[in-house]
């Protein structure tokens, strides 16, 4: 027995088989092509992305013998498409990074006010989610809206090329600015003010649900299982959440890669005017009845920004991990007194500036190439502690942190991140959002006998690593210094 996992990422594509174990016996990582930017717009082609789908598959399922039970899906948020009575696409995929809807996003906030929608979607105002998209599309793409009988994100129009009805999972649906939290349903108001009702989108199911199998031709053609199922898989945070084994009051997860985010589970929605200002959202869980908010902020953007321009010919002479490998192998264990704002993308939460600019300050003759290393790292720890206070002054309690993604196989970043956190920093190796699919999966097809145990079955930990007292002491007052530095430079402050 084995299951299935789709991991959809903004610019790669991961496949992977995973027993009922936990363990991955195979996986397949390909580049989703066709991504086309310009300006305020980013797009990606539909054909082009579904080409990378069936390739994925196709791979994995060459080289799997065990009989694929059941299959799942871990999406990034937003991103979307629009298509036609015949299930055609009407043009791109518009990407969770597109920022086009500006405007649109401020008639929503105007008509709706902001708190209410925040009350209602548990969104913070931004032209990333879909409905101001899909608003915008109505007013400069009328020959486009005018077509559109269905309006798909990733999980459900994959779901739609495998010959599916497809449906949308809660948390991902969360996503879209159109779902009511609290009752798990289209907000039927608001996707009204966009032009559009219900019956344009895919039916919502709470995640590790069955929503049903491939098309036999599919089926054959990509060599999947025959009587294999799909089961609602959820947003690509949800999953990672879940594929780390975040349960339970005190723990969340924190995923570092280009971008990092720490998950926290919650059993009531967190939906007050200091998390409205603290810009976290608020989305559907995997687990029924349950939620999750999101702190983010720029992450392994800092070591490649490094590695491809300030590494002494590591972009050069490596790739990938082994570049990284090299960067960070003689990282200096004290502190470096410099004070890296890692906003190459402009910054996360709490404020949301894309206009932000990074800074590196306290340059001296003497800085290294290894000290920048390390205060790039300590940036974006500072950041993210940044972020744990905010979930502490906002009723969340940490005291243990899950770590996974990229950073998370660097033993030195888990040890800075404990010591500045100043909490438990446990890793959890492989692929968290994978491994939340493959949980979303095995709960659909009842191989479990619930939540808890798929969890605690497939999630297996590695290190762990305590906060030192006397680098504790140093950082706490480094990190003071950082808070009073990013309010003279950038106004921020809380």
């Amino acid at each position: 027995m084995a299951f299935l996992a789709l991991d959809i990422g903004s610019s790669e594509l991961k496949v992977a088989v995973y027993d009922v174990d936990g363990g991955c016996l195979s996986s397949v990582t390909t580049e989703v092509e066709g991504a086309q930017v310009n300006g305020a717009r980013a797009e990606l082609d539909p054909e082009q992305f579904w080409r990378s789908v069936c390739n994925g598959i196709t791979e994995i399922c060459r080289s799997t013998r065990t009989p694929l039970v059941a299959a799942s899906i871990s999406s990034h948020g937003e991103s979307f498409l629009p298509l036609d009575a015949d299930g055609k696409a009407l043009g791109n995929i518009i990407l969770n990074i597109d920022s086009r809807a500006g405007a649109e996003m401020d008639e929503f906030s105007a008509a709706f006010g902001k708190s209410r929608l925040y009350q209602q979607t548990g969104l913070p105002a931004h032209p990333m989610y879909s409905l101001p998209k899909i608003a915008w599309l109505r007013k400069n793409q009328p020959e486009v809206f005018g077509k559109a009988a269905k309006f798909v994100c990733l999980e459900d129009y994959i779901q739609h090329r495998l010959g599916m009805e497809p449906a949308i999972s809660s948390p991902l649906a969360s996503r879209t600015m159109g779902l009511d939290i609290h009752r798990d349903a289209w907000a039927e108001e608001l996707l009204e003010f966009a032009g559009v009702t219900s019956r344009q989108f895919s039916r919502v199911a709470p995640s590790g649900t069955a929503v049903g199998e491939a098309a036999p031709a599919m089926t054959a053609e990509l060599g999947l299982t025959p009587g294999m199922v799909w089961s609602a898989g959820g947003h690509d945070q949800v999953c990672a959440s879940i594929g780390a084994g975040a349960q339970g009051v005190g723990t969340v997860a924190d995923g570092t890669g280009t971008f990092e985010c720490i998950s926290a589970p919650l059993e009531q929605p967190l939906l007050t005017d200091a998390s409205l200002a603290a810009n976290l959202p608020c989305e559907r869980h995997s687990i029924a009845g349950q939620f999750l908010t999101l702190a983010y902020g720029p992450g392994g953007i800092a070591l490649k920004w490094l590695r491809d321009n300030c590494s002494r010919g590591h972009a050069a002479d490596a790739t990938g991990k082994l570049a990284y490998e090299r960067m960070l192998a003689d990282v200096p264990d004290a502190p470096t007194g410099l004070f890296f704002f890692p906003y190459l993308l402009g910054t996360g939460t709490p404020w949301l500036n894309s206009e932000a600019r990074a800074t590196i300050w306290g340059l001296t003759s003497s800085t290294t190439n290894q000290d920048l290393v390390k205060a790039a790292l300590e940036g974006v720890c500072y950041e993210m502690r940044w972020n744990l206070d905010i979930f502490e002054n906002t009723g969340i309690h940490v005291d243990r942190i899950l770590a996974v993604g990229g950073g998370a196989k660097s033993g030195m970043w888990l040890q800075l991140k404990a010591d500045i956190y100043e909490r438990l920093v446990v890793e959890v190796p492989g692929e968290a959002s994978s491994r939340g699919a493959a949980i979303c999966a095995g709960v659909g097809v009842n191989a479990f006998s619930g939540w808890h145990e798929a969890i605690q079955t497939l999630v297996k930990t590695g290190r762990v690593f305590e906060p030192r007292p006397e680098k504790t002491r140093q950082y706490q007052d480094l990190f003071a210094q950082y808070k009073e530095l990013a309010l003279r430079l950038y106004g921020h402050h809380l």
